[in-house]
């Protein structure tokens, strides 16, 4: 049995996978750190649209016309001159992937290096609850784009987005054309600008919990004081989640990352009748790369560290040396060792993309069962840069696509739901599914 395939019975579970990954012929370690981002611009409905501020702040509004997270800034580095594209997401091992900002108002903020829930937010609801410490977090997300824009066409020039008049219901909510974003159920980026919500009839969604990718931290300043000007925020990425490293993978392999920061730190707006401007609030302000007043090393910064892995195999043992390198520092392993002893060969997990050093880190069913209709539903880990697919037979060998969906309820599980067609569906006295790692496209 090879290891890219989760095969499950209804008496058990086994656990194996197929398939293998498309390499390119060059490779090497890289650690990125250039002098200054390709973009960042302040992405805020009323600001302008050239990019050059030297300040980007982001701050919350809770009118309800407004995103919530009004505010909000959006950091570029095209990366192709410094690496080379095209290797496949999967061929780009991240080890460590951290931005820095640096604040450049003083004392115009409180530190809050934790995360606050979202009841914390709410405000006049039987749901809330207080903030345990002073201020609130800045966060760090990927980015989507919306209206025809991309990665690749949204520049520093473009539109913020459709606006409507100030005096109409709503004036930005859910239309600016780049915007935080973190991963959705479905596994697809989801707009996060309005995740508390408001009150207004143009926002339909129900509020939901965000997780961001890194929250910002520093040595600058104490927690629950205000942050004096220069302090130097440091944003490391969470890679424990593969739609997180799969998103940073895709990026690479394009040349093109994109990242926004974010918060919800109160501005003071005040709209009596339904109109009027906004006020001081208590929120950070971020030194941009057109800032002068600051040097180079205080404008936004990237350092991200990794590995393309190439063809190369040098003893030859089914192993890419430089996945060997990256998992183990050297070239001594072999294709059908085990490591972790978790029954699958290293050559299985570099297919599936698993840690060989990790023996919790395999492609296994790990719950399965039924709903009370018959249908049946499976969990399994996912990894980086892979898509997988799960398949029924009556019988070992005799399998066809199961019908239904897959979600991602939580972060680096996968969940199936069949959806058969017959209504009740019929359920064989005794059957096989499966998961399997579907082939990436180089």
């Amino acid at each position: 049995m090879s290891a890219a395939t989760c095969i499950w019975r209804r008496a058990g579970l086994r656990a194996g996978l197929v398939g293998a990954l498309g390499l390119v012929a060059a490779a090497d370690d890289f650690l990125l750190t250039p002098a200054r981002p390709t973009l960042d611009r302040w992405v805020y409905p009323f600001g302008d649209f050239v990019g050059d501020r030297p300040v980007a702040p982001t701050f919350a509004s809770f009118d309800p016309r407004f995103d919530t997270r009004d505010a909000q800034f959006l950091l570029g580095w095209d990366t192709a001159g410094s690496l080379p594209t095209g290797a496949g997401p999967a061929n780009y091992l991240i080890r460590r992937l951290r931005v820095s900002l640096t604040v450049q108002a003083d004392a115009s903020f409180i530190y809050d290096p934790t995360f606050d829930p979202l009841e914390t937010y709410f405000e006049d609801s039987s749901a809330a609850r207080p903030d345990e410490d002073p201020g609130r977090p800045v966060e760090l997300y990927g980015a989507g784009f919306r209206n025809g824009f991309t990665a690749a066409s949204f520049l520093e020039s473009s539109p913020f987005g459709p606006l409507n008049p100030i005096t109409s219901g709503s004036i930005s909510i859910g239309t600016r054309n780049a915007f935080a974003a973190m991963h959705g159920a479905d596994g697809r980026l989801r707009d996060v600008a309005n995740n508390v919500g408001q009150s207004n009839a143009d926002w339909t969604e129900p509020p939901f919990e965000v997780r961001p990718w890194a929250i910002g931290i520093t040595d600058d300043a104490v927690p629950g004081e205000a942050v004096p000007a220069g302090s130097r925020f440091h944003f490391d990425v969470d890679l424990s989640d593969p739609l997180v490293v799969g998103y940073l993978q895709a990026a690479l392999d394009e040349g093109r990352l994109r990242l926004v920061v974010s918060s919800l730190s109160p501005a003071s707006q005040v709209t009596p009748g339904g109109i009027g401007g906004g006020g001081l609030g208590a929120y950070p302000q971020w030194v941009t790369r057109e800032n002068i007043l600051f040097d180079g090393p205080d404008h936004p910064g990237l350092e991200l560290e990794g590995v393309r892995v190439s063809s190369s195999d040098t003893e030859p043992d089914g192993l890419p040396d430089d996945w060997e390198r990256f998992w183990f520092g050297h070239l001594d392993e072999t294709g059908d060792g085990d490591p972790d002893r978790d029954g699958v060969s290293n050559a299985d997990e570099w297919i599936a993309g698993t840690n060989p050093r990790d023996a919790s880190s395999v492609l296994r069913i790990f719950e399965a069962g039924f709903d009370a209709e018959g249908q049946v539903h499976l969990r399994f880990p996912i990894a980086p840069s892979r898509s997988y697919a799960v398949e029924r037979g009556l019988a070992l060998g005799d399998w066809a696509p199961a019908q239904g969906t897959l979600s991602f309820p939580e972060p680096g599980i996968a969940e199936f739901r069949e959806q058969r067609l017959s209504v009740p569906p019929a359920v064989p006295s005794s059957g096989f599914y499966r998961v399997r790692v579907v082939r990436p496209t180089p």
